[in-house]
């Protein structure tokens, strides 16, 4: 039985685990793990834990989780502060691929401010985990007062797209081999 529950600090080294498993990029070098770790995870357990949800097996291991960063200005100052100094010193590649990513989310985060990252592991797809990931999520955005949410999505990810829209997420736009889609919660 998988369950959902917010995210604890126990939590992140299975959360790492999960990212590394789940991940479409390299991870043959310690600065390629560094990076992912730092644009996928850090950030949002360490500034914004609140806002993140795991999933987790029965013996309470993380098999999935939803981060989420809910206001895209404050996560943009303190990202751009905190963590993309040590992203930079990872090199150019790591540096520009960063910038990319927020300048994407910064294209339609007037009406959605929130931004999510969700990852589950294979074994635990096609159960309802991820629906189940985003709707704690919507529901903590919404009783918050957050009413927007997006995300960037590879183009050639058919089945992350297809989940995405059967949880309600909508193409806004195509920007370097990716889909912003964004819903409203």
């Amino acid at each position: 039985m998988i369950n959902i529950r917010k995210y604890e600090p126990k939590d992140k080294q299975n959360l790492i685990r999960v990212l590394y498993e789940t991940s479409s990029l390299p991870l043959e070098t310690a600065d390629q793990r560094k990076f992912l770790e730092l644009m996928f995870n850090d950030y949002y357990t360490e500034t914004e834990p609140e806002n993140c949800f795991v999933a987790v097996n029965e013996d309470d291991e993380a098999v999935g989780y939803i981060l989420c960063a809910k206001d895209f200005y404050t996560y943009e100052k303190n990202f751009k502060n905190f963590y993309l100094p040590e992203i930079k010193e990872l090199g150019f590649n790591f540096y520009t691929m960063a910038l990319g990513e927020i300048f994407i989310h910064k294209l339609i985060s007037k009406k959605y401010p929130a931004h999510l990252h969700i990852d589950i592991l294979d074994v635990c797809q096609g159960q309802g985990v991820g629906t189940r990931l985003v709707d704690a999520l919507s529901e903590h955005l919404s009783e918050n007062g957050v009413h927007g949410l997006m995300l960037s999505c590879g183009m050639g990810n058919k089945m992350a797209i297809k989940f995405y829209q059967k949880n309600k997420f909508i193409k806004k736009m195509n920007f370097f081999g990716n889909f912003l889609m964004a819903k409203e919660v």
